[in-house]
């Protein structure tokens, strides 16, 4: 049985989050992925651990790093750029998330390396992309979803009436940037891998992906909001999937836990009313002002009277869009999720039995699987060289130069 990748090898450069995300990715899809590390990196080991007596390996690499080969390469010494070279010529694409013309300054850049090898797909996922006036700037997630409007949104509905209403915006739970670049990043790889294939030079390309722009692109409902905007007038259409419309909305429950309501469409939304035992709301989804106020308000009333798991109860065969909100460890245990194998156990030879995230995408004929555990930071140094034809020697040598 064969992957979608698995004659594609990919040398992946990239630190932290998005950019081994993406490669993670690509390796569950099959290809070979050989990171290029540096021991010395402060964050390559990140908590929290699986700990066994002295035994200790990062829940977050588990994960994040499965799948995927490791080798350490001191870039900096001329000898190592020549094996990077000779890696290069082997490869079909390489990742990184180095700050902008980092790649310049250690001969690692596209130009060099499509000299190197012209099939060469080369792709940049960075914080800004490769132009632009914020293009050295460092930053995070935080910083990428700020700025394009995304937590803007992400605030405590306005309530009528109180025009002084503090509407904080909230630190997101997740990372949209991070994930976000490293998905659009494997999609532009995806793109560009077929896109060679149909070409009959069959040479590489370019590809550079900004975070923000990622995120911003995240928008379209926003966009559109904005876009259609009269701008000869005052009135600011809203967007119900803000958090402006009680028909999609966060509602409390009785046991201080809560419940989602999408009842977007007019059919879930009369479910929900009578479900409810609220007919008397069916004609007010569209409501505005203070009766809008006051369907919150009613709806709000109406699921204080039973617990989460009551209400659950009660519309598990109702098609009214109604959901609880769960914490993670709840969500494993969910049976939609366990019935998705979204959850799976390896054998760890040091920690025993470890728990990672299974894969999203379920090929019905070549199924991925989890084939190998994150690998310790150079654990495949030796290997690779000597697929390279260095001899046990020279590798000896090349340790002690420090160039590995």
């Amino acid at each position: 049985m064969s992957l979608p990748l698995e004659n594609v090898r990919v040398i992946d450069l990239s630190r932290m989050l998005p950019g081994p995300y993406c490669s993670m990715i690509l390796a569950d899809l099959g290809a070979e992925i050989i990171r290029v590390e540096n021991p010395k990196f402060p964050y390559a080991n990140p908590p929290p651990f699986y700990q066994k007596g002295r035994h200790r390996v990062s829940a977050f690499n588990a994960i994040i790093m499965r799948n995927k080969k490791s080798i350490t390469l001191n870039l900096k010494k001329k000898k190592a750029k020549e094996i990077f070279y000779q890696l290069v010529k082997e490869t079909d694409v390489v990742l990184e998330t180095f700050r902008p013309k980092v790649t310049k300054k250690l001969g690692i850049d596209y130009e060099t390396l499509s000299e190197v090898n012209k099939g060469i797909i080369y792709c940049s996922l960075s914080g800004y992309g490769q132009t632009g006036p914020y293009e050295q700037r460092a930053g995070h997630d935080m910083n990428y979803v700020g700025l394009c409007g995304i937590l803007n949104l992400n605030r405590e509905r306005k309530k009528y009436g109180k025009e002084n209403q503090e509407r904080k915006p909230v630190v997101p739970g997740l990372q949209a940037a991070d994930i976000g670049g490293g998905l659009m990043a494997t999609i532009g790889i995806l793109g560009a891998l077929i896109e060679r294939e149909n070409n009959p030079t069959k040479e590489g390309q370019y590809i550079d992906i900004g975070m923000l722009d990622t995120v911003f692109s995240f928008m379209p409902m926003a966009a559109a909001y904005h876009f259609s905007k009269d701008k000869s007038s005052s009135i600011v259409p809203e967007n119900p999937l803000h958090g402006s419309a009680p028909y999609y909305q966060i509602y409390k429950t009785k046991d201080g836990r809560y419940v989602t309501v999408g009842a977007i469409e007019m059919k879930f939304w009369h479910t929900l009313c009578e479900t409810l035992g609220r007919k008397d709301l069916k004609l007010k989804q569209g409501a505005s002002g203070q009766e809008r106020e006051k369907v919150f308000d009613e709806l709000q009333k109406e699921f204080l009277k039973k617990t989460q798991e009551q209400w659950m109860e009660i519309f598990k065969d109702k098609d009214a869009c109604v959901a609880p909100i769960k914490d993670f460890r709840e969500a494993c245990e969910d049976p939609q999720l366990i019935a998705r194998d979204m959850v799976v156990k390896q054998e760890h030879p040091k920690i025993g039995e470890i728990l990672n995230v299974n894969s999203p995408i379920k090929y019905s004929r070549t199924p991925l699987t989890i084939k190998e555990l994150a690998p310790k930071v150079g654990q495949h140094t030796k290997e690779v060289l000597k697929q390279l034809n260095y001899s046990k020697e020279e590798i000896k040598n090349l340790k002690k130069d420090g160039v590995l």
